[in-house]
């Protein structure tokens, strides 16, 4: 009788999981244990939207087919190890496009799409030269080139399985973008670069003796080399772009870095002890230093 009874219980559990409602309710129940409950919602509510295309599944009153249900199961288990959702279901959003992601290209930062930003609204139709440094996923040459029109991008990458992902992301966006592999700190391979008007980078820029302020979900998924700089000089890739850009801007060209919001002084001297004019450090949402802009005259 007593495993009759659990039979039962077991039964009526599946089903009211099939509503999409109850999945749903589940789903932020189960995420909460790992998660403040209101990001555990809003994982959910990305979830049901990107994964089965249903909004709105707090109020829904469909129910879930068996294959979606045993979806569901699945994301649920590796979001319940920490997995960001963003690799669970393999894109990201950023600046209003799809971006393919994996564990081998960071997962794209709103605060990535405001340097994305202040460089579309500076050079809305111009016909620019653009180079983005270090372009991982490729969102920042993709979306760079999908509202600048008149300009040409490209984008390099030490990693080819980066590149993968941002050929890939380009023709998903039918946006050409031109992608290479390229190691910024070998100089015998960058000295070959033609010129731009427009170098842009969101490099590694983080200390070793950082991390115990970052999150575990960082830490354990997304990739260590596109994270943190080897000899823990967080201005290590500053320093050689801004090198590389001395040399491959033209005149009246523009830097644009994403940078460690502790060391944003420390970025600005280095622009301006190396020629650079109009150099500025600009805020992010949230109050910190996270884009320095520097501009190259090779008259000065």
């Amino acid at each position: 009788m007593y495993q009759l009874f659990l039979f039962f219980i077991l039964y009526l559990f599946l089903i009211v999981n099939y509503l999409i409602s109850e999945a749903y309710r589940m789903l932020v129940a189960q995420l909460s244990s790992v998660y403040e409950k209101r990001e555990a919602s809003n994982i959910a509510d990305i979830i049901f939207e990107d994964a089965f295309s249903i909004p709105d599944p707090a109020t829904s009153q469909r129910f879930l087919k068996d294959s979606d249900y045993d979806s569901l199961i699945n994301i649920k288990d590796e979001l319940l190890l920490l997995r960001p959702w963003q690799y669970v279901l393999g894109q990201a959003d950023f600046y209003g496009l799809k971006f393919s992601v994996n564990e081998n290209v960071l997962i794209p930062r709103p605060e990535t799409e405001e340097l994305v930003h202040i460089i579309v609204k500076r050079f809305k139709d111009q016909p620019v030269e653009i180079l983005d440094i270090g372009t991982g996923s490729g969102c920042i040459a993709i979306s760079l080139k999908h509202n600048l029109i008149h300009a040409t991008v490209s984008g390099i990458d030490v990693c080819e399985e980066s590149l993968h992902i941002a050929r890939k992301n380009a023709l998903n966006n039918n946006t050409p973008v031109l992608f290479r592999q390229l190691d910024i700190l070998k100089e015998r391979e960058s000295k070959k670069m033609p010129s731009y008007d427009i170098i842009v980078s969101n490099p590694p820029y983080i200390q070793h003796n950082e991390k115990h302020l970052m999150s575990q979900q960082v830490l354990k998924f997304e990739p260590e080399g596109a994270l943190f700089v080897t000899n823990n000089d967080p201005l290590q890739f500053y320093k050689v772009i801004a090198d590389f850009a001395l040399m491959h801007l033209n005149n009246n060209g523009r830097i644009y870095f994403e940078i460690n919001a502790f060391f944003g002084p420390q970025v600005l001297l280095m622009l301006q002890n190396k020629g650079f004019l109009n150099c500025q450090l600009l805020s992010d949402m949230y109050g910190n230093n996270r884009i320095a802009l520097a501009t190259f005259n090779n008259e000065s």
